[in-house]
């Protein structure tokens, strides 16, 4: 009896990502990203490397590095081509205080408090050995292809240089509207056509929210924001989106 590839294919198809389940087990410690937004994020980043959509990767608001852990594994396992680069924008040092234009919600979070006198601040607090560790203690991800721009954005994003050149996956979890609206300024013009643009707390934070609108207003930017869960969503960057 001969053996159908086509229904071998099927038959795979039908299983579960087992590259996938590793990596979720191994960044599991570090990150606070719920399963959802995991699996979408492995799924986009498969999508623009298949695609073969220029540029590296980049993620702004790190913590402990689970989603760039993702992120690195879907460089090692898929890219087709080129030596792709990571790169990390954090403070490492926790929370900026929310602005007025963040709401009364964003307030109440940052100023609980415990016996800090800035409190806020000390939310995801997280230094960079955690992340240097999971990415290229537990996970191998090159040292050299990691770029870490450690400090406040508004300190390391005015200042980039020309590189990332260019962007396939920017990853924005910065909570806050001058957070989120100084990411855009600085990179969104990097990110190439067909890229992916994931916001972690669109649906969660009216100050995300408001920046994102408000960019996208300004650029005339039509494509829709899908939905992944409750707090976060993505787009995909059409040429029409242009400066």
């Amino acid at each position: 009896m001969s053996i159908d590839p086509a229904r071998i294919r099927w038959a795979l198809r039908g299983l579960p990502d087992l590259w996938l389940a590793r990596t979720l087990y191994q960044i599991s410690t570090h990150t606070m990203t719920r399963p959802v937004r995991c699996r979408t994020l492995w799924k986009l980043c498969k999508t623009v490397l298949r695609q073969d959509v220029p540029g590296d990767f980049v993620e702004c608001g790190v913590w402990m590095g689970g989603s760039a852990g993702l992120m690195a594994v879907t460089l090692q396992r898929f890219a087709k081509k080129g030596r792709r680069s990571l790169h990390l924008f954090d403070s490492f040092e926790g929370l900026p205080e929310p602005s007025v234009e963040d709401g009364e919600k964003a307030a109440h979070y940052w100023s609980e408090s415990d016996h800090s006198e800035h409190p806020g601040i000390q939310r995801c607090v997280a230094g960079t050995q955690a992340v240097r560790f999971l990415l290229h203690e537990r996970l191998r991800f090159p040292e050299n292809r990691v770029i870490l721009h450690e400090g406040w954005f508004q300190q390391t994003l005015p200042n980039l240089g020309v590189e990332p050149e260019s962007i396939a996956v920017l990853r924005l979890d910065g909570d806050w509207y001058d957070s989120t609206r100084i990411c855009f300024e600085h990179l969104y013009d990097r990110v190439s056509s067909g890229g992916v643009i994931l916001l972690d707390d669109y649906f969660c934070w009216e100050g995300c929210r408001k920046a994102t609108d408000e960019f996208r207003a300004a650029r005339g930017i039509k494509e829709p924001i899908v939905r992944i869960d409750a707090d976060s969503g993505y787009w995909i960057k059409r040429i029409s989106s242009k400066p």
